[in-house]
């Protein structure tokens, strides 16, 4: 077969993997949430009925996500966008919990902020055995899927991508990026966690 190259291009979506310690945490803290009844909903686009907010950020929370966040901006400015402007420091805005059960779904819809991020806590293997059945049946990415769009759609051009995420995914991506989660019809709960962060730039010497 011919050697290719395929220059990927659109915005800088990361996915990459968090340790079990942090989903631990993430889902301790997110069940406290939900004992609590911390309820986010009217904040959020999603369809379900089961949306919580996180607590004290800063005691848990940011020191283990830290590094993920510098992953993102180390990547932007070796391999992505040298030009970046230097960002100097971070805020997690906001930050839910995400108990997904049959026919809920996401719509379209983007994120205040900088960057956003999700990051699956518990995908049970059903929603994958019903993706695979379910392929080429309906015009669509799938049941479970995360799609994102970008852009227009037009020809000989690449307008966005989906993922059927698994447990450990994180995805980081610029707040202003269209994207929607599909339904699926299994009798389980995909747990998942998002956020919002606010980036702020700066000069080197200051």
């Amino acid at each position: 077969m011919q050697d290719y190259k395929f220059p990927y291009w659109g915005p800088f979506v990361l996915e990459t993997k968090v340790e079990q310690e942090f989903i631990d945490i993430l889902l301790e803290k997110g069940n406290g949430s939900r004992k609590k009844n911390l309820d986010h909903r009217n904040k959020l686009a999603g369809m379900m009925d089961h949306e919580y907010y996180y607590e004290d950020l800063e005691s848990w929370f940011i020191p283990k996500f830290t590094w993920y966040v510098n992953f993102y901006i180390d990547l932007l400015k070796s391999k992505w966008m040298p030009s970046q402007k230097i960002i100097k420091e971070y805020s997690v805005t906001s930050l839910w919990i995400n108990y997904q059960k049959a026919n809920d779904y996401n719509p379209l819809h983007n994120h205040e902020g900088d960057l956003s991020f999700v990051i699956y806590l518990q995908v049970p293997d059903e929603i994958k055995k019903e993706n695979e059945e379910m392929e080429g049946v309906h015009n669509n990415s799938g049941p479970g899927k995360i799609v994102f769009n970008y852009g227009v759609p037009i020809p000989f051009s690449i307008s966005g991508f989906d993922k059927l995420p698994e447990t450990g995914d994180i995805i980081i991506f610029p707040s202003w990026l269209t994207h929607y989660a599909h339904a699926f019809k299994s009798d389980v709960e995909r747990i998942s966690v998002s956020g919002n962060v606010v980036l702020n730039y700066g000069l080197l010497d200051q």
